[in-house]
């Protein structure tokens, strides 16, 4: 299953849908994961860190939810999300 991580958009929000562990499993089940660049800024999780997780970034929110079967979102979406 392909898997998106977009950015949060919402002002104060730093949370993301799913952090380099939870990558981590879910590429080890041979799922893949596509997580939006600098969506785990806030976090405190870094593309580099999701990378090594086994996370593909993508540049833009298009592509991250393009490429999804499945969006893993922390806040509810915002009316251009969807």
């Amino acid at each position: 299953m392909n898997i998106g991580v977009p950015k949060e958009r919402r002002p104060f929000e730093f949370r993301v849908g799913l952090s380099p562990a939870g990558v981590q499993m879910l590429t080890q089940q041979g799922h893949h994961c596509f997580v939006e660049h600098d969506a785990g800024i806030g976090a405190g999780f870094s593309d580099q860190d999701y990378e090594r997780s086994g996370a593909t970034i993508v540049y833009s929110p298009e592509e991250a939810y393009g490429r999804a079967d499945l969006v893993l979102k922390f806040a509810r979406p915002l009316q251009y999300e969807l």
